[in-house]
C-alpha cells in the first residue's frame, strides 16, 4: 500500500466533503474483497508495530483472516494491546486498502457511498 495517505485526505479530494474526526467515532463503509486482498499479508497495511503485532498475537496472519473475523463479529476491542488507537488505524488502513483497489473511475462513487454511511 505504498500509496497509503489518511482517511483525511482521501475524502477531502471529493468537493464539499469535510470529514470531522470525532473522539470515539468509527468509520463505517463497505468492503468489496477481491482474492488478491484476502491474501495480502499484514505487513502490506503498514500498520504501527503496536497493531501489527496485536494482530498477529491474535492469530491473524493476513488481511483474509482479520476481515473473515470481522464479518463474523469479533470486536477488535477484545484484542490484547489493541486500544482505541491501534483500532482507528487497522479500520483506516482497511480502508484506505478498499480504496486504493479500486479502479480509479469507481473511486468518486465509493467515497459517496462512504459519506451516506458515515451521515
Amino acid at each position: 500500500m505504498s500509496q497509503c495517505r489518511t482517511v483525511k485526505s482521501v475524502m477531502s479530494q471529493m468537493e464539499g466533503v469535510e470529514v470531522n474526526e470525532k473522539k470515539g467515532a468509527k468509520l463505517k463503509y463497505r468492503m468489496y474483497v477481491t482474492r488478491k486482498m484476502m491474501d495480502l499479508k499484514l505487513e502490506d497495511l503498514e500498520l504501527s508495530v503496536r497493531a501489527f503485532h496485536s494482530l498477529k498475537r491474535a492469530g491473524y496472519d493476513n488481511v483474509g483472516d482479520l476481515l473473515d473475523a470481522l464479518e463474523q463479529g469479533m470486536d477488535l476491542r477484545q484484542i490484547r494491546n489493541c486500544g482505541a488507537t491501534s483500532i482507528k488505524e487497522i479500520q483506516e488502513r482497511l480502508f484506505l486498502l478498499q480504496y486504493y483497489s479500486l479502479p480509479e473511475k469507481h473511486r468518486e462513487a465509493y467515497l459517496k457511498e462512504v459519506v451516506e454511511l458515515n451521515k
